[in-house]
């Protein structure tokens, strides 16, 4: 159950991670209406190509064509909030789940 948890804090954090990213980069100048390949592209074209070997080789090519590339193609503000809502609802869901599974609910005391 731990693990679970701290799958999901991972999530969390990956999701505020990767907000705060897309802030820097949106502060640091550029042009966050081009499509998040290009930013991503302009920034480290050595890791698109990298990410792109990885997920086609070792995982399914059907991922980088049916996920990835479609999300590459939106604007970089818009991939930034899909992705923020994917990484913020799948963390809370899970942890959510296994604070409820544990039976460690917060209970409200009340005096009187």
């Amino acid at each position: 159950m731990n693990a679970l948890r701290l799958l999901g804090r991972f999530f969390l954090l990956l999701a505020f991670a990767e907000v705060a990213i897309g802030i820097w980069i949106w502060l640091a100048g550029h042009d966050v209406t081009r499509s998040a390949g290009e930013v991503w592209y302009a920034l480290e074209p050595g890791s698109l190509n990298f990410s792109q070997a990885i997920v086609q080789r070792y995982l399914l090519p059907e991922i980088w064509e049916q996920v990835a590339v479609p999300l590459l193609l939106r604007p970089f503000w818009e991939s930034v909030v899909l992705l923020f809502i994917l990484f913020l609802v799948t963390g809370s869901g899970i942890v959510y789940f296994t604070v409820y599974l544990s039976g460690h609910r917060r209970r409200i005391h009340t005096k009187e």
